[in-house]
């Protein structure tokens, strides 16, 4: 499974390694995760409102079982980050990953889990 999601990281307009440290922090790189009493899901630990927000953002239609394809995690992903973190650091778009854009501040302990998984 961790070679899946380094090709899967490979594909996108992103630093490949984030992701992966991301999905390693979140779900040891396991696409059938499921965590928070069952809200979060798949490699990234993707919550409904996660694919909501990504939905509004780029008009596409993904779906609650999307988020067990590690494709489509990482697709949700790079909308996210892209939009709330355009131009900003890894360790922001990491940070709004975990806590939202206007909680960024809060993830200190996230970052420094994805940071040692870089």
């Amino acid at each position: 499974m961790k070679y899946l999601v380094i090709l899967i990281a490979l594909a996108a307009p992103l630093r490949a390694d984030l992701w992966q440290a991301i999905c390693k922090v979140e779900s040891n790189n396991n696409p059938r995760a499921i965590g928070d009493q069952g809200r979060a899901v798949g490699v990234g630990q993707i919550w409904p409102i996660t694919v909501m927000e990504a939905n509004r953002l780029s008009k596409k239609k993904y779906t609650l079982n999307d988020r067990f394809c590690p494709i489509k995690s990482r697709e949700i992903f790079v909308i996210i980050t892209e939009h709330h973190g355009k131009g900003k650091s890894d360790e922001f778009k990491a940070r709004i990953w975990n806590a939202g854009p206007k909680r960024a501040h809060l993830a200190d302990k996230y970052w420094a889990k994805v940071k040692a998984a870089l």
